[in-house]
């Protein structure tokens, strides 16, 4: 049997509560985990790291190719294509299989990659950069999914753990430079020190190199995975009879709303009372809300199936990581801000968020460790979300006259949290669903993560641009400061907060742009509550998995743990629900699919 699960023929549909059940196996294609470990994290740290290097370098390269009023776009297109082709890298890889879709990825990455290197304008740059996030997004997505094809669902979490740390590490730099630059909606990694190598090419080398650098490491991670990643077989079907099936309104709707969203929440950043933003914002949720009600009633193979939603466990997971999402982006982005807004270059904010990423990044480690010992993936959402709620509601009082503890021991309580949350939910998706569905059970959750960072992000500025003008308004002499009331105009008067030279008018605006900060944690903190509530509905189901090692006739199996039927209920009382698999003996080359 492959592990690369069968494509979905209509009727052949999961019932509503279907999880793993004895009538499956997972076999196990033979891998050199640790280099193909190493493979997979350098493709998706190329992914990721790319959006870095032009957030730092895109000072010089306006002054190379000119543009400046499109510059934003240079980033906005990496993050629109990603997401809107989100819902459709699960679909393929199951039509297809995994190697397909995955090399076919990192091959439009590096080709974007070489094309941006060589743009000789600013709206070339912008087309090549849309190149690179429809590869880029395709490699995240299929580096989880590969992962849950070659690795034990009880030892998952540490290596999803391990991709979720540099995630982590990545916002560190992120951070540190941009902090409004949407497009960054998809990025999870960057290490500190490649921030400092990026700079220099653009500064001492060319700009150019940011992006051809690339080359030579995604092509050798290409290589790695081409000679050591293995995977079993893919079921092949007709193509046509494949087409035929594909829901390809559903497809439309979902990928057309996508893209008008996030499209209008890149022009919020000049005005949200703006025709054009309206207009797009409206447009794609009503095309969301058309897409969620196709995929309810269609009777073709659904991009995002409905049934993921119908299973308690699977849809308290989707719902709480787009809560989680939103939460995490938001605290992301304007955590900087506000230590922007007391004073601190970007460098220096950057530097005052450590606690919070790394924090962050560390835990997420952490808990994949715990995961895979434990099994208990309730307990860890449960603590993590009262951590993350603990902390976003300390963070509320936070005001430009707190104690320095204060600014950095609040933010780290709510990473401690946040980086549980990272990669946990994801291996709990997976222990419920059955293998037929883990690729697009993966895929829906990824893109209600990039949708919620989108939402997070658009939250945000939007209570700034509402709140900031009403506290600003309210003080004597502040029309004559020239602040300006565009969400755009406000996030430049950020720099010019320290040249006010009246000390009591400098603090009563410090004091207007911490509580209006302070706004965004009030909102994000009941968002916490509310996942907490849903995720202590969850049932525990048992990531002990008897496997087979393709190849092989004997079974990778562990013993510790007692594995009983599948049910909705508590058979023993205990709030798990297990599984029991038949195994037979697996015969068969590994294959490449």
């Amino acid at each position: 049997m492959s592990t690369t699960p069968p494509n979905e023929k209509p009727g052949e549909k999961a019932e509503p509560g279907a999880s793993w059940n004895q009538k499956e196996e997972h076999v196990l294609p033979k891998n050199r985990l640790g280099i193909v470990l190493f493979a997979l994290m350098c493709t998706t740290f190329l992914a990721a790291l790319d959006q870095m290097i032009v957030a730092v370098a895109l000072p010089t390269i306006v002054a190379d190719v000119g543009g400046g009023n499109s510059y934003s776009w240079v980033g906005s297109a990496y993050m629109l294509a990603a997401g809107a082709f989100g819902p459709l890298y699960g679909k393929l890889s199951n039509m297809f299989g995994r190697k397909p879709i995955l090399y076919s990825s990192i091959i439009i990455f590096l080709v974007g990659s070489a094309l941006c290197g060589a743009a000789q304008s600013m709206n070339w740059l912008i087309i090549c950069r849309a190149v690179q996030g429809i590869g880029g997004g395709g490699i995240i997505q299929l580096v989880f999914i590969t992962i849950s094809d070659i690795v034990p669902l009880q030892d998952r979490g540490r290596y999803s753990g391990a991709v979720g740390a540099t995630f982590g590490f990545a916002r560190q730099a992120h951070s540190s430079v941009l902090v409004f630059q949407l497009a960054d909606i998809m990025i999870r990694t960057v290490w500190l020190d490649h921030c400092l190598v990026v700079l220099a090419l653009a500064e001492h080398v060319s700009w150019r190199w940011c992006f051809f650098i690339n080359l030579p490491t995604g092509g050798l991670a290409a290589v790695l995975l081409f000679i050591f990643l293995n995977l079993n077989p893919h079921q092949k079907r007709p193509l046509r009879d494949q087409v035929v099936e594909l829901d390809f309104i559903g497809l439309v709707s979902l990928v057309t709303g996508v893209v008008c969203l996030l499209i209008g929440f890149n022009f919020s950043q000049t005005s949200w009372s703006d025709a054009r933003t309206i207009t797009l914002l409206v447009v794609g949720l009503v095309l969301l809300i058309f897409g969620g009600i196709n995929e309810i009633f269609t009777t073709r193979s659904a991009i995002l199936p409905a049934r993921l939603f119908k299973t308690r466990t699977t849809g308290i997971i989707l719902i709480t990581a787009f809560l989680h999402a939103i939460v995490f982006f938001a605290a992301t982005y304007y955590l900087p801000l506000y230590y922007q807004v007391l004073g601190a270059s970007a460098t220096g904010a950057g530097v005052r968020t450590i606690p919070f990423q790394l924090g962050a990044a560390i835990i997420s480690i952490v808990s994949g460790i715990v995961l895979s010992k434990s099994g208990k993936y309730r307990v860890i959402m449960w603590t993590s979300y009262v951590l993350m709620t603990l902390g976003m509601g300390l963070m509320i009082t936070l005001d430009y006259a707190s104690s320095d503890a204060e600014k950095e021991i609040f933010p780290l309580i709510a990473s401690l949290g946040i980086g549980c949350l990272l990669q946990v939910p994801l291996v709990a998706l997976q222990a419920a669903m059955p293998l037929k569905d883990m690729a697009t059970a993966s895929s829906a959750y990824m893109f209600l993560r990039t949708v919620g960072g989108a939402v997070g992000i658009a939250v945000g500025e939007a209570i700034i641009s509402t709140v900031l003008p009403k506290k600003l308004s309210g003080i004597a002499n502040i029309g004559s400061l020239g602040l300006g009331d565009s969400a755009a105009a406000l996030n430049d008067s950020v720099s010019k907060i320290h040249l006010i030279p009246d000390v009591t008018l400098r603090n009563a605006v410090l004091h207007a742009w911490s509580r209006s900060i302070a706004t965004i944690w009030i909102v994000c903190t009941p968002l916490c509550g509310v996942a907490l509530i849903l995720t202590l509905f969850l049932r525990a189901y048992s990531l002990s998995r008897k496997t087979v090692q393709s190849g092989d006739a004997k079974t990778v199996d562990d013993p510790e743990k007692s594995i009983e039927a599948p049910s909705d209920t508590d058979e023993d009382g205990t709030g798990i629900t297990t599984h029991t698999n038949t195994i037979a003996a697996a015969g068969g080359r590994v294959g490449q699919g």
